[in-house]
């Protein structure tokens, strides 16, 4: 029977009782449906709004992820409330500024595992235990790290195309250094490289790994690693084109007990009922969305939307974090270096070079990985790093009186990191991929930096009762000066980098923003029109004590409901510096073990 065969009919799941039913198959969905579904006798049931994509070649070729951003049936196209200070400059469909910024997420089997850019980086050990500080107790490195663990198999890449590019690994934990020029750039500046980024230190340059299986040259998602083995399970049922609208509750003991979750499939309406567990695995934006469309948050917002109010719950679809990254830094590379790219790939002698390392079997799509990864601390890149963290604590302890306490404490502790020099604050992403063909003669490479930990905060809420309608997305980009002064700095410094002879032995020139561009109001101004979201948003069912904004607590249950958990990057109070696919694995295990130990199973 193919995997296809192996999915369910709507008949199979519509007014049945599952133990669990998972309300996303996306990243998080899949992990938990394998692992719940480990216990023969445990019921299991899917619900995903996507398509299966089985052996989709937009999928499983690695780079496929270029072709599948802005198409809807790969894409959830969410569109963010404009932004009134500053501008997505590069990641549109026409590649023209838009104050809209668009959040591309997968939708299908394997959610933004399907469509991300393939790095693989954990957090710091400092960021997962500001999550337990949080309140948040067991929420530590400790159990983070053994937990993520889980997930990998290392599959080392057999060559390389530059000699000097050496593979680095730690046999725990994995890690691996950034191209030759990048690295002696940096070296100039005390960056070291580090051969252990995924065992919680990730001060340094490392060339990470990539979620790739060399042995097929595919991409390897949450669907094809988790959910694909598990598909034959007689207790597992995974329906897709499932577009969860609501959650149906009853109160008992003033509690709200999830009874079925709704959802439409092929023009009908449907509900599968719920023996023991509701879970949404939905995504930052959508697991606040669906919580507010079954009556559970802030009760103002909800009556205002005609929604009945089942558990007043104020901190759904608020403590939204995103990672902002300056998108327009690029250098010219020089054409007879034979550097790949995304516009020289197709040549042939660069075709001829790559034939001539990998054969003619797979590493085709394997040329495309990236990996360059330098996260660094404020200490590195900015020369005024004191001024900076003495506006930033000199802010917080005039408005201290005035901060909700959940949301000061965060920044108590965001400060502390700032302090740390052991703590990255920014990275700088080596991007040699051109998203707007045409736009230059030459071959080129961004360096491409990143906030951090970003001091804005955002909100995602429901606009209509409609669960067809997209609820408002409001990141709040830069509302926090803090914010904004970092990218200025940030790119100064890797104009600095740029400047050193290793990095200038392989470019010819600075492209963008170009030397019109050198005041730092010139700088803020070119920060403000140019940025991009990284895609990793979190925080908007943020797991904290009720009284401090929280939305679940440590066992990831929703407040105020007796069987409703969420499992998802929008759990993640505080945000970590790195790209987030990796951490979402952490958190999809270490939640299967709760629920596991909590139901007895």
């Amino acid at each position: 029977m193919s995997l296809e065969q192996q999915l369910a009919k709507v008949e199979d799941v519509a007014d049945k009782t599952f133990d669990f039913v998972i309300i996303g198959g996306g990243l998080a969905g899949c992990v938990l449906a394998a692992r719940l579904s480990e216990n023969p006798e445990v019921s299991v049931a899917v619900l995903e709004a996507g398509k299966s994509h089985i052996n989709d070649p937009l999928v499983s070729i690695p780079d496929g992820w270029m072709r599948q951003a802005f198409n809807p049936e790969y894409d959830w196209l969410f569109r963010t409330k404009p932004q009134s200070r500053v501008q997505n400059g590069i990641t549109t469909p026409d590649a023209k500024p838009n104050p809209s910024f668009y959040w591309s997420r997968g939708k299908g089997l394997g959610g933004s595992s399907n469509i991300n850019f393939l790095f693989w980086t954990r957090p710091s050990r400092e960021e997962v235990d500001a999550v337990e500080k949080l309140g948040n107790p067991g929420w530590n490195w400790q159990r983070f790290f053994k937990a993520a663990k889980r997930c990998e198999t290392l599959v080392e890449t057999p060559v390389s195309n530059d000699p000097d590019y050496l593979d680095l690994f730690h046999a725990d934990s994995v890690g691996h250094p950034v191209s030759l020029s990048m690295t002696q750039a940096l070296a100039a500046y005390g960056i070291p490289v580090i051969d252990d980024a995924l065992g919680g230190n990730l001060s340094g340059t490392f060339k990470c790994p990539n979620n790739i299986d060399t042995r097929t040259g595919t991409r390897s998602t949450a669907a094809t690693s988790y959910l694909y083995p598990a598909l034959a399970r007689p207790n597992l049922s995974v329906l897709t084109d499932a577009y969860v609208t609501r959650i149906l509750t009853s109160k008992e003991e003033d509690q709200a007990v999830a009874k079925a979750v709704e959802f439409k499939h092929g023009g009908g309406t449907y509900a599968v009922k719920v023996g023991r567990e509701a879970i949404l695995s939905s995504s930052t934006v959508k697991s606040p969305h669906i919580l507010e469309l079954s009556g559970i948050g802030n009760h103002e917002i909800l009556e205002r939307l005609g929604i009945p109010v089942v558990a007043d719950l104020p901190g759904v679809g608020e403590n939204l974090q995103d990672h902002l990254i300056l998108a327009n830094p690029t250098w010219a590379l020089k054409p007879e270096k034979g550097i790949v790219t995304s516009d020289t790939i197709g040549q042939p002698e660069i075709a001829e070079k790559l034939k001539a390392l990998y054969g003619d079997d797979n590493g085709g799509p394997l040329y495309f990985a990236l990996s360059g990864c330098t996260f660094i601390p404020i200490q590195t890149f900015s020369d005024r790093a004191d001024e900076l963290i003495a506006a930033f604590e000199k802010k917080l302890l005039e408005k201290a009186d005035r901060l909700p306490v959940g949301l000061k404490e965060q920044y108590e502790l965001q400060l502390k990191m700032l302090k740390d020099k052991n703590v990255p604050d920014i990275e700088i992403v080596v991007f040699p991929i051109n998203m707007q063909p045409g736009s230059f003669d030459t071959p080129f490479v961004g360096l491409l930096p990143s906030i951090g930990h970003p001091i804005s905060r955002g909100s995602i809420h429901a606009v209509s009762k409609d669960p067809e309608v997209q609820p408002e997305i409001d990141p709040n980009y830069i509302e926090e000066d803090l914010d904004l002064e970092l990218l200025v700095d940030a790119l100064k410094f890797v104009r600095k980098v740029a400047s050193e002879d290793a990095w200038k032995a392989i470019t010819s020139g600075e492209l963008l923003p170009g030397p019109d561009v050198a005041t730092d109001d010139q700088i803020r101004e070119n920060v403000k029109q140019n940025v991009s979201t990284t895609w990793h948003a979190c925080g908007t069912c943020s797991m904290m004590p009720r009284e401090k904004g929280g939305v679940v607590d440590p066992h990831l249950k929703v407040y105020g409901t007796k069987n409703i958990r969420v499992a998802d990057l929008s759990t993640w109070p505080l945000l970590s510096a790195v790209h987030t696919q990796a951490l979402v694995y952490g958190i999809a295990e270490i939640a299967a073990d709760v629920i596991k130990a909590d139901n007895g199973i």
